[in-house]
């Protein structure tokens, strides 16, 4: 069957980019200006043989599920649920509501498409982060399902003005009988912010009144007992330090650490979260005398393969960041040549090949390419020295990109146009383009 051909591949090796703060206040990823012209595709240079085809995990405009195609033809193999996928896509957790019921669904892709799930009282949802439509609130990675993994689910409920209460659903998951809920209840209004490994602790953002302006501070609950810890996570480098701004991506790294970037008033940072001990750390990037607020929205975060960096890029305003995990500092910062600004397009961006997910950020399989995309073009970044190799797509609005595993080939969402384009990965030239003009996230590269 050639489905279960194509799961195979995507347990084996898959590079997955997509859309994703000490200062927090979620949003939603924007759409395209009402009336906005298209960005120019490229003509193709040629087809995508000699092995450049792929698989490709992509959603489209107005459809909330996700589908599975071939990058030359754009057929349809079979769809997948908007969901928690594991970094191989083997794994999917999902819930849908109908208003009054929420079924939770854990998708077992590889083998058989199977899997189990529970259906509980309420309108319930996954949560995201900042401006990325991905789903998250899943404890340890969705390939640790089977044991016992935790699920977080946030109140559907209409945005608008601060909640008098909050509430979230805690499922564990069993490999033998019914998964335990529970239901836990916060006074004020609170947002997902992560889980701990073992799902013991549930992280969240809580908003206060200015001044500052958005204004935050991350508190930890007690999934056993659903009570709120007395302290507060504070930048232990900084106790008096006032948290303000809103979030854009989110990185986790094994052992429990999450990385979320946010934009904050004077300048972006990274709020670094141990989640296992309950302790964070701010990490200040540098700030751009660009007045235009919407380029400061185009930064992105991803993790290096080799999991001792984290890269945080601008490619609008020209600015590239390496974080060193270990210490949670600033190992290196460059400024390099901006792509053209324009509007800032904020649409979906993705994944690493091995582990969490960026904006507009992805690093190649070797280490030795940062990829980050604007509104403008797609930047190739030398990841050893911080300096720009190459700009790609010039004029075109880069939504999202993936990479196929052996680096060779990149594809990248034109954020205008709808379009997928297929790329060398050496000289920036365009191969082919996936038929069609509506998609709007593009999540995984597959090989054919």
């Amino acid at each position: 069957m050639r489905g279960n051909r194509i799961l195979i591949r995507i347990l084996s090796g898959v590079a997955i980019i997509g859309l994703a703060g000490c200062s927090a206040a979620s949003g939603s990823p924007s759409a395209p200006p009402a009336g906005s012209a298209a960005s120019p595709a490229p003509a193709a240079s040629s087809s995508l043989t000699d092995g450049r085809d792929a698989w490709l995990v992509i959603g489209r405009r107005g459809q909330p599920g996700l589908e599975v195609i071939l990058a030359s033809t754009a057929e349809r193999d079979y769809e997948l649920p908007n969901g928690v996928p594991d970094e191989t896509w083997g794994h999917v957790v999902s819930a849908e509501s109908d208003g009054t019921h929420t079924t939770i669904r854990y998708l077992i892709v590889q083998p058989g498409f199977d899997g189990t799930q529970t259906t509980i009282d309420g309108a319930w949802r996954l949560p995201t982060i900042g401006l990325d439509p991905t789903p998250v609130g899943v404890s340890a990675g969705a390939e640790n399902w089977l044991n016992s993994a935790t699920v977080v689910l946030v109140e559907d409920l209409p945005g608008g003005a601060p909640r008098a209460s909050t509430r979230f659903a805690v499922l564990r998951h069993s490999p033998v009988g019914d998964p335990v809920s529970k239901v836990i209840e916060l006074a004020g209004s609170f947002e997902y912010d992560a889980i701990s490994p073992d799902g013991s602790i549930l992280y969240v953002v809580e908003h206060l009144a200015g001044p500052p302006e958005g204004r935050y501070q991350v508190r930890a609950v007690d999934v056993g007992t659903g009570l709120m810890r007395d302290a507060v996570i504070a930048d232990k480098r900084n106790l008096e330090e006032a948290m303000a701004g809103w979030p854009i991506a989110q990185v986790r790294r094994p052992g429990g650490v999450v990385f979320t970037l946010y934009r904050g008033a004077e300048h972006p940072f990274i709020h670094a979260l141990n989640t296992t001990e309950a302790w964070a750390v701010c990490i200040d990037l540098p700030a751009s005398s660009n007045a235009d607020p919407k380029a400061a929205l185009d930064w992105g975060l991803t993790a290096g393969p080799t999991g001792r960096d984290v890269f945080a890029v601008n490619a609008t305003l020209g600015l590239a960041v390496d974080v060193d995990t270990t210490d949670l500092s600033i190992r290196r910062e460059a400024t390099i040549q901006p792509i053209a600004s324009s509007s800032i397009v904020l649409a979906k961006f993705g994944h690493g090949d091995v582990g969490p997910s960026g904006r507009r950020v992805v690093v190649a399989a070797d280490g030795k390419t940062v990829y980050a995309a604007g509104s403008s073009g797609l930047l190739a970044i030398d990841a050893a020295k911080l300096t720009d190799a190459r700009r790609i797509l010039d004029g075109v609005s880069v939504g999202g990109l993936g990479l196929t595993p052996d680096g060779k080939t990149i594809f990248a969402l034109d954020a205008g146009g709808g379009r997928i384009l297929a790329l060398d990965a050496t000289t920036g030239n365009v191969l082919a383009r996936v038929p069609g003009d509506d998609f709007d996230r593009l999540l995984a590269v597959v090989p054919w």
